[in-house]
């Protein structure tokens, strides 16, 4: 029967070296030379094994092919996987508001107004998840979670739901209790913007005084001396600068005296054309990884303070809203019509008919 069937690569597939991740069921593969080719052929040009045999020398490329049809890397091609979502991360902006004003961030060029989620509103956001156990709950959407009034009700109600907490946080705010009280765990990691050791850079790039520079650095280092809930801490390091790599090394230098600590390199971008200056990036890094759309269509939920569902973490003004969960269940929203086309055109699915297309100024 399979030898038969037109297959074609899942657009939930991309590949980093010899690792294939499928963004639908969250797994990671490693793929010998002659997988990752069948997958980037039948990226383009679906085919069936029969066809592929017929071209193809490969003693064990009946074997490879039936691998990547199990894996769901490679599907039928009549398969349409427009309507797919399965909830593996999810973004809720509890707080819009940002202490700081990072020369890289959009809060920098267009502060949010004030805006904090009901706690009534976060818990039927979190019931609205019904048996799906997501990989993590972030507390955030360009904001500073820790200014929310109701941040340890929060992380209480994430706990008693089994929700690992992914804290994205300026650590301008963590004072020891809070430290203490993160430290009961229910994390899954916790990620730090600080970009710089060096308080005048780091006060040139947040946009903030140096007595919030004393603070998060301490936080850091009490931090990661208690443990960090027992999960990942973690520094970005944002900025474009010529530099940038000498500042991870020297924050790696300073930090790990504390405790274990992972320093990565973030390519600040422009979002989506929010901000655009010399420390962002304006190009779209990875696309070449990838043989259809970005990950987060698939298995990232974005909410939005209010409730509502937007498309993407790049979309810094939610301008495109996919539905309301006060209203509608996650299903519902994200299988609808208008999901279903945005995630087309996502994977390139509608390229022709976008090419063919004529000119709005024509």
């Amino acid at each position: 029967m399979l030898d038969q069937t037109l297959l074609k690569t899942s657009i939930f597939v991309h590949h980093t070296g010899p690792f294939v991740f499928n963004d639908l069921t969250n797994h990671l593969y490693k793929c010998d030379p002659e997988e990752q080719r069948l997958l980037a052929r039948l990226s383009v040009a679906p085919a069936s094994l029969t066809a592929l045999a017929a071209s193809d020398p490969d003693p064990q490329l009946a074997a490879h092919v039936r691998r990547l049809v199990s894996a769901g890397l490679l599907v039928p091609a009549s398969k349409d996987e427009t309507g797919e979502f399965v909830t593996h991360q999810v973004d809720i902006e509890t707080c819009r508001q940002c202490n700081a004003r990072c020369l890289y961030c959009p809060q920098s060029v267009a502060p949010k107004p004030r805006g904090v989620m009901t706690t009534e509103l976060f818990a039927h956001v979190l019931d609205s998840l019904g048996e799906t156990r997501p990989q993590w709950v972030a507390l955030n959407h360009y904001g500073e979670p820790l200014l929310d009034p109701h941040f340890r009700d929060r992380v209480r109600m994430l706990r008693e739901r089994g929700f690992p907490l992914h804290l994205f946080t300026n650590g301008t705010l963590l004072r020891d209790p809070l430290v203490e009280f993160l430290s009961d765990g229910g994390l899954f990691a916790t990620v730090f913007n600080f970009p710089s050791i060096d308080p005048d850079e780091w006060c040139r790039l947040m946009r903030m005084t140096e007595t919030a520079y004393r603070h998060a650095r301490h936080a850091i280092e009490r931090y990661l001396s208690a443990g960090g809930g027992r999960a990942l801490v973690a520094i970005s390091v944002n900025a474009q600068t010529p530099d940038r790599e000498e500042r991870a090394v020297r924050l790696s230098e300073h930090f790990s005296a504390f405790g274990p600590i992972e320093v990565f390199l973030e390519d600040s971008d422009s979002r989506a054309g929010a901000i655009e200056n010399s420390l962002v990036r304006i190009d779209s890094k990875g696309a070449g990884q990838r043989f259809g759309g970005c990950a987060r269509f698939v298995n990232h939920l974005h909410v939005s303070w209010e409730g509502k569902v937007f498309l993407c973490c790049q979309d810094y003004e939610q301008r495109v809203v996919l539905g309301d969960l006060r209203r509608e269940s996650i299903a519902a929203i994200m299988s609808s019509e208008q999901a279903r086309r945005l995630r087309a055109e996502n994977a390139g699915l509608f390229h022709s008919l976008i090419r063919r297309s004529p000119r709005a100024d024509a």
